[in-house]
């Protein structure tokens, strides 16, 4: 399950006993917590109803017989554990520690129908264990996976609009496929696009393009773009302040041995005719990345672009086998493309 359909599910009045929460999205983690609390803990009674223990500092018997307790002027209570979990993997030589997991494998087997326990794990359930199997079998398990594509898309686009704003389609197809956030840190980033832009009704990729911290993926599309209008100075400037960001040689030519594979490939199926949609079909890449990369790709020829590949995959070599500076090596690769 994930977490729109927990809501929708929510929505319904469809609440379980047992949950198993995990993900790396700690932003729509923290914002189911709020909609179950808000379904099941009448206003003013939260505090009566509602328990957080560490994972690390409680016990499996402590969990139980917390989870066991009634709540009070309301339907149900809310029990929270909180990550780490390390008594998922209480080795079979502490008889101390298998005794108290005992009681909360019992309770599992039983639940209190009055109680729903939600379990916060960093990750998803292992295969192996006795009480990681009785999870899998008896908790709702709920992933907070990042958001991608027309979600996460969709995701801004109504974190915009709840503040009375717009974003332009340019500006969303950007933001969605530089994007190397998390959603919280999204999240500061729409905030601060929302007040530079509070007298503006529409927010642009211009406005996108300013304000919003720049991302590897960002710098890559900046650095080609000024390569493929043979920009020198502007290409060098900008593989500088990734450097000075703190990106490593062997990180940015990573991206940029990507992004030149995607220009090949993009500009190949161009010249066979297909649009950015078949494209897009056959690629799997974002639209945006697309529609940069049919432009780009039009600024250079097919040996042009296999030789500046090639050229990348050489100084990898070089880096991993010598001395040599990476930021030397790449800033010659840079020129070679822009001034030869």
């Amino acid at each position: 399950m994930d977490y729109h359909t927990l809501l929708q599910q929510l929505h319904k009045g469809e609440v379980h006993e047992i949950y198993f929460f995990y993900g790396e999205e700690h932003l729509l983690q923290q914002r189911a917590m709020k909609a179950m609390e808000q379904h099941l803990l009448p206003a003013g009674l939260e505090d009566f109803n509602k328990d957080v223990l560490s994972g690390t500092d409680a016990t499996p018997k402590q969990i139980a017989e917390m989870a066991m307790n009634l709540p009070f002027m309301a339907e149900r209570r809310l029990l929270i554990v909180q990550a780490p979990l390390p008594f998922l993997s209480i080795p079979k030589s502490d008889k101390s520690g298998q005794a108290s997991l005992q009681y909360l494998l019992d309770y599992l087997e039983q639940p209190n129908p009055q109680c729903c326990l939600i379990f916060c794990g960093d990750g998803a359930l292992a295969k192996t264990g006795t009480l990681n199997k009785k999870l899998q079998e008896k908790a709702v398990q709920v992933e907070f996976a990042p958001l991608k594509g027309r979600v996460l898309e969709k995701w801004i686009v109504d974190y915009v609009a709840a503040a009375g704003r717009r974003i332009d389609r340019q500006a969303l197809e950007y933001l969605s496929a530089i994007n190397s956030f998390d959603l919280q840190i999204m999240e500061q980033e729409l905030q601060k696009l929302l007040l530079y832009q509070e007298n503006d009704p529409v927010i642009t990729l211009q406005h996108v393009q300013e304000i919003v911290t720049r991302t590897v993926e960002a710098n890559i599309f900046a650095l080609s773009d000024s390569i493929g209008s043979k920009k020198g100075s502007e290409a060098l400037q900008t593989l500088k302040d990734m450097f000075y960001l703190g990106e490593s040689p062997f990180k940015v030519i990573g991206f940029l041995v990507r992004h030149f594979r995607n220009l090949i490939l993009v500009k190949e199926y161009r010249n066979q005719g297909y649009d950015e949609s078949q494209i897009k079909e056959k690629t799997k890449l974002h639209p945006f990345v697309i529609k940069k990369s049919v432009r780009q790709a039009e600024r250079f020829s097919m040996l042009q672009l296999m030789t500046a590949l090639e050229r990348l995959l050489l100084i990898e070599v070089e880096l991993k086998s010598t001395a040599s500076s990476g930021e030397e090596l790449l800033e010659q690769f840079v020129i070679e493309l822009c001034y030869m």
